[in-house]
């Protein structure tokens, strides 16, 4: 550690005195920050967050640990390249802890998991589980099976050298003070919103469309930050369907990192290769809640009940109830809505409680 301090330090002071006797003091830029330091490093945090998590998002997670999408190369490497600079992380690193993170979710050896290690640690100290996790013989097998082109070999193997050169950058544009401020800020990235806010937040609170086998929440309604860390805080949506590339399930969900994929596969950039919506979700839940009305002997009473005072047979009475789930435009009586939203809520407490029709 004395060490990495040390050449940090020589590093530094090389960098001060190479720009301040060249650009400046205040580099090409610092004068501004000078002036009004709260509002200029708050507005570059924001745009540096969402830049910064929206490629980790497209290119990491949704492009090469879960195959929802292909991305062009000649875009994918470049938000490589950034994260690289800003965070350190390599493609290799951050795809085999993500694939261990889900196989072991909210479990004793999940990496980053609130329920595990508690909500604080998880938000606070969740960077150095991550940095641990890298090493351990489970992550680096699955390492082994991610390929690698030159370019991602040589970001694996100098994982400072990224930082080192956006350092510099910083320092050239704001100056030798402004600039290590703004270097510190881009390095916080990764640990206050992938960390801390993802794996952190979004597996301790919120709600959930699904019934998984974690603790994954959905919190998008914080809207300002999910637009921040590209639609990722409706993560529970994700964690019950890793491979779609779309993290909105329902109509009031918003993922900007989906409207972003979606530009640009009109542009030819990239393949959306699985894509769950909310007319997958009504589709997937008409089928279930049809399923319980038939094994609910009591459901089953009622819908024939129902169907007799409109003078239809049961199975026309469910084909529009499933057709009306589709999102058709189908015209139901409120008695079969209020039958319907029973049967909703004897479904998600059935999945709470983990009951089934034997």
């Amino acid at each position: 550690m004395f060490k990495l301090f040390s050449s940090f330090a020589l590093m530094y002071g090389a960098m001060y005195l190479a720009v301040t006797n060249t650009v400046g003091m205040d580099g090409f830029f610092g004068e501004f920050i000078a002036e009004h330091p709260v509002i200029y490093l708050s507005l570059y945090f924001v745009m540096i967050s969402h830049i910064t998590i929206t490629a980790m998002s497209l290119s990491f997670h949704r492009y090469h640990t879960h195959k929802g999408v292909v991305i062009n190369k000649w875009l994918d490497i470049p938000m490589q390249v950034w994260l690289w600079m800003v965070t350190s992380m390599s493609k290799v690193d951050w795809v085999s802890v993500h694939i261990f993170h889900h196989a072991h979710s909210d479990q004793e050896k999940d990496p980053h998991s609130p329920l595990q290690k508690g909500l604080l640690h998880a938000c606070f100290f969740g960077v150095f589980d991550y940095t641990r996790a890298k090493s351990w013989p489970e992550v680096e097998r699955i390492k082994k099976t991610i390929p690698t082109n030159k370019i991602e070999a040589y970001m694996l193997k100098n994982s400072f050298t990224g930082p080192i050169i956006m350092t510099f950058m910083m320092i050239v544009l704001f100056g030798p003070i402004w600039g290590m401020v703004a270097a510190i800020l881009n390095f916080m990235v990764s640990p206050i919103f992938a960390i801390g806010g993802v794996n952190a937040l979004a597996h301790w609170w919120g709600y959930r469309n699904h019934v998984t086998t974690d603790n994954s929440r959905n919190i998008g309604y914080l809207f300002p930050l999910n637009f921040i860390i590209c639609g990722e805080l409706d993560h529970n949506n994700h964690h019950a369907h890793m491979r779609s590339c779309s993290f909105r399930h329902r109509w009031f969900e918003f993922d900007i990192g989906f409207f972003y994929l979606k530009i640009m596969s009109s542009l030819g950039l990239a393949e959306l290769k699985n894509v769950y919506s909310p007319a997958t979700m009504r589709q997937e839940f008409s089928k279930k809640f049809l399923e319980l009305i038939e094994k609910d002997y009591r459901f089953k009473k009622r819908c024939e009940e129902l169907a007799s005072e409109m003078n239809l047979n049961a199975h026309e009475l469910r084909e529009r109830i499933e057709a009306y789930y589709r999102g058709e435009k189908v015209k139901l009586e409120k008695s079969v809505r209020i039958f319907m939203a029973e049967v909703r809520r004897t479904y998600i407490a059935n999945q709470r409680l983990k009951l089934s029709y034997i």
